[in-house]
């Protein structure tokens, strides 16, 4: 008899072994130890509670207990005092007080009880509790075994708790992968893609996540390394040296649909070593960095557009100032005033570049502002048009505009600005023939159209006429400037509420610019881009 039940004490406890080993969800784990140790030690019922500093004392699972007994526990449980927790002694105390008034109350059908705390390096985790239905108390043998299913739940619930610390910190660390704004990769230590977010998905132009398990060679293809080394590399030269080592590089992603249009990115490679120092994940930040490029792009034209068009001004100044001062030269009073000409018109130009770079730096720290009064467009446009004549003798410029055209509010200075540059432009690009002028209502708006005679734009330049020193390369070399006309004249519209647009001409060779400017700019919340002086 003896061996038998030795026997099945065995069977019990390897089939708890089992589960405990296969089933990580606490409340089955419970529900199994619950049920196996009832069985063991010939119980009717039972129930093991846990205390948490948040809930207290509560009852996780029940087994053979009505609803009438598992609310008399609840009750029962709730007046435990937090010492009951921090105690062996005090646990067992409260047990037996438990079950002795279980025992009390008939109708519960429960005839003896045996109860332990669940303990883990001194601290009370919660209590199990067996109850029998039949007047035979539980031997020393039966708690020995009660004990040994206690130490079980125990280690149930540490192993969940460790695994729920494991998935909430999982679930953190993907929450913050997903939100960050830089493309995120997770390599494990053979370079194969674990994982990737939504960041770098869209820079790849992905829709899916159709990367993971590739190789990570197969996917990060750069080209045109401007800075550090690639992955393969620095691994052959020693990295990661320790758990602190990165690894940075610049290049061009060349990955799928940006073959075509490399994208330049930056990337940083952090190591996640284990206690033993092996390196067991790589975590590669991608980072695009085509604004920064074409920040550097930017400022290098600018540098070299500048350095050109100031060169010519200046040259001209001095060579005229520096000849007009030699001592043993005389000079008739045409040759003194073409020369003086000159100066001026160069001073001009230089005055020009100066002012124009001083609107774009302001427009920049959103410094531009705008002076509206009512302005007659017709008379701006009478007196441009006499004012540029005098600057071609190759070019017609005629105006015309519907009668009865409205008087609008606006900036007089700034639209006369737009006027000259586009005039200006006209007179440039286009080697002769007629600038037209036009004015119409369009509902709300008035439109003002230029149209010139010139070889037109090409269809490369049409989203970049309006960017900061953009200046088109078919024509770079037969006009001056430093391409920030058509940049403040797009500004200065829009801060009336307006737009503006380039076409060519459908009837002829040539380019049209044309900008609409509202009636009332309170209408058109784009009107507040810029406030009139003195708001």
């Amino acid at each position: 008899m003896l061996q038998d039940i030795r026997i099945r004490q065995r069977d019990f406890l390897l089939e708890l072994a089992r589960i405990l080993t296969q089933e990580l969800d606490l409340d089955t784990l419970l529900w199994q130890i619950l049920r196996i140790s009832t069985d063991m030690i010939g119980g009717f019922g039972g129930f093991i509670a846990l205390y948490s500093e948040t809930e207290k004392w509560h009852v996780r699972i029940t087994r053979g207990i009505g609803e009438a007994g598992l609310k008399y526990i609840e009750t029962y449980l709730s007046k435990f005092e937090d010492d009951t927790a921090e105690t062996t002694e005090s646990a067992l105390l409260d047990i037996n007080l438990l079950i002795d008034r279980v025992r009390e109350i008939k109708e519960l059908g429960f005839a003896d009880g045996v109860g332990l705390p669940m303990v883990e390096h001194g601290n009370v985790l919660g209590i199990i509790v067996i109850f029998r239905n039949y007047p035979v108390s539980f031997s020393l043998n039966d708690r020995m075994m009660l004990k040994i299913f206690a130490d079980q739940a125990v280690i149930a619930v540490r192993n969940a708790n460790l695994y729920g610390e494991n998935v909430r910190e999982k679930n953190r660390l993907n929450a913050l992968i997903n939100a960050a704004a830089d493309g995120i990769i997770v390599l494990d230590n053979g370079h194969k893609i674990e994982q990737v977010n939504p960041a770098l998905l869209k820079m790849l132009r992905l829709k899916e996540n159709t990367i993971l398990g590739m190789h990570h060679d197969d996917v990060i293809q750069l080209t045109k390394i401007t800075a550090g080394m690639e992955l393969q590399d620095g691994e052959a030269g020693g990295w990661p040296l320790n758990r602190d080592s990165r690894l940075y590089v610049e290049g061009n992603l060349t990955y799928g649909q940006l073959a075509e249009k490399p994208l330049p990115v930056s990337i940083i490679y952090t190591p996640v070593m284990n206690s033993e120092n092996m390196m067991v994940n790589i975590i590669a930040m991608v980072r695009d960095i085509s604004k920064f490029r074409e920040a550097d792009d930017l400022k290098n034209t600018f540098i070299s557009t500048i350095s050109h068009e100031l060169k010519t001004p200046v040259a001209l100044i001095k060579g005229y100032a520096s000849t007009m001062r030699l001592e043993d030269a005389e000079w008739d009073s045409f040759v003194l005033q073409e020369s003086l000409a000159v100066i001026e018109e160069e001073a001009d130009r230089l005055s020009s570049m100066i002012n124009d770079l001083l609107d774009a730096s302001r427009l920049y720290s959103g410094a531009l502002k705008l002076n509206r009064t009512d302005v007659n467009l017709e008379e701006i446009v009478g007196h441009v048009t006499k004012r540029m004549q005098t600057q071609s003798d190759r070019h017609k410029i005629v105006y015309s505009f519907e009668k009865d055209f409205p008087v609008i509010y606006g900036d007089a200075d700034r639209i006369e600005q737009v006027l000259l540059n586009l005039i200006s432009n006209a007179i440039k690009y286009a080697p002769g023939g007629e600038i037209s002028i036009a004015g119409v209502r369009s509902g709300d708006f008035v439109k003002i159209s230029v149209q010139d005679e010139g070889p037109g734009i090409a269809p490369e330049d049409f989203s970049h006429i309006f960017e900061r020193f953009f200046r088109s390369k078919r024509s770079a070399n037969k006009a001056n400037g430093v391409g920030l006309g058509l940049y403040l004249s797009n500004a200065i519209i829009e801060g009336h509420g307006g737009r503006i647009w380039a076409e060519n001409r459908s009837d002829r060779k040539g380019a049209i610019f044309s900008f609409t400017l509202p009636l009332d700019p309170d209408d058109y919340p784009a009107a507040l881009k810029f406030r009139n002086i003195g708001e």
